[in-house]
């Protein structure tokens, strides 16, 4: 009874505290935590504190029927989509200090290499650390997916 009644409390403060921190970073001009809408039963990212939790990006244009058969081109598209994430939870690529990649295609390593290093140096930012998952069969034509931990960056 007694350990039902400090796990209660101790709820009760982090919900507490997640309601105070929440209405600081509104306080503090940060974004709220609401992500861009998916298709799929998930959000676009999720942030604790001042990270960021971003969902795979893939390389599909949301407004076009299905992927492109071209690997170059859904690995841009996914970079745009993984820009356009991080912008829209108060980050940006050089806030990215972890990232995965998930390939179909072995074989499309150098191009993914090219221009994942491109998508960092052109924006002056840091390579993350990065872990490849080479050789996945995503069973829909998408040849790319990339999901990173990012910090937001601070607020006005």
């Amino acid at each position: 009874m007694k350990s039902r009644v400090v796990c209660r409390s101790i709820c009760a403060l982090a919900g507490a505290v997640l309601v105070w921190s929440g209405a600081l970073a509104l306080a503090a001009g940060c974004p709220p935590d609401t992500a861009p809408a998916t298709a799929a039963p998930y959000v676009a990212y999720r942030s604790a504190g001042d990270l960021v939790f971003v969902s795979g990006q893939i390389g599909v244009d949301p407004s076009a029927p299905g992927p492109v058969p071209d690997f170059e081109t859904q690995m841009r598209t996914a970079l745009a989509r993984l820009d356009a994430v991080l912008a829209a939870a108060g980050s940006a690529p050089g806030e990215v200090l972890r990232a995965t990649v998930y390939l179909a295609d072995p074989a499309d390593m150098a191009t993914m290499n090219r221009l994942y290093r491109g998508f960092f140096e052109d924006r002056a930012a840091a390579l993350p650390a990065r872990s490849l998952v080479p050789g996945l069969d995503f069973g829909n034509a998408i040849a790319v997916e990339i999901d990173v931990v990012a910090r937001r960056l601070p607020c006005n």
